[in-house]
């Protein structure tokens, strides 16, 4: 799968994670037809399989499932830096950081979201060149691994996310690091 393809993985989970109103639900068919381009079928089963499921459930109950799972979630948030830092110091530090590459990247930043939120840093990789994107994603490999066996022990459908993010990612050589490596 070539780069390109996995950008608009990228740009799926990101719309896909990010929080389910009735506009969102409008534009499930669009992510879908978007999907059967990639020529990955387990990431597009995938996607389509949440994305049915999504439809089946009903909406205000859909979104409690979100609020529930992301908002109120300690272990499943998608602030991926408060995994390791929590409200700590080291993590507005972090926080920084991320802000700076994705403007040396040629990404604007808006102060609506902080920049560790998963969807953000997907939207970001889906428009960013690899060089920025395959960095990033290594060093937040273990903790997008982690929200992901969280959900698993959740049994939430969101799991299903992250198994195409995870697929999308060992596409560009991103990969679990041993306990303690650096990026």
């Amino acid at each position: 799968m070539d780069y390109a393809h996995v950008q608009t993985v990228f740009e799926i989970v990101s719309y896909l994670l990010s929080y389910p109103d009735r506009q969102w639900r409008k534009q499930l068919d669009d992510c879908a037809t978007f999907s059967q381009h990639i020529p990955h079928r387990p990431i597009v089963q995938n996607i389509q399989k949440f994305i049915d499921y999504v439809k089946q459930t009903d909406e205000m109950t859909w979104i409690e499932t979100y609020v529930y799972t992301f908002d109120f979630g300690k272990k499943t948030n998608l602030y991926v830096t408060y995994m390791s830092t929590g409200e700590q110091r080291e993590r507005g530090i972090e926080l920084l950081q991320l802000k700076q590459l994705y403007k040396s990247a040629g990404f604007d930043v808006t102060e609506q979201e902080l920049p560790d939120y998963l969807p953000l840093m997907l939207e970001f990789a889906s428009q960013a060149e690899r060089t920025y994107v395959q960095p990033l994603m290594q060093k937040y490999f273990n903790h997008i691994s982690h929200i992901r066996e969280q959900l698993i022990a959740a049994e939430s459908y969101y799991a299903i996310l992250f198994d195409v993010l995870l697929m999308a990612l060992e596409e560009i050589g991103v990969c679990k690091l041993a306990e303690g490596s650096v990026s």
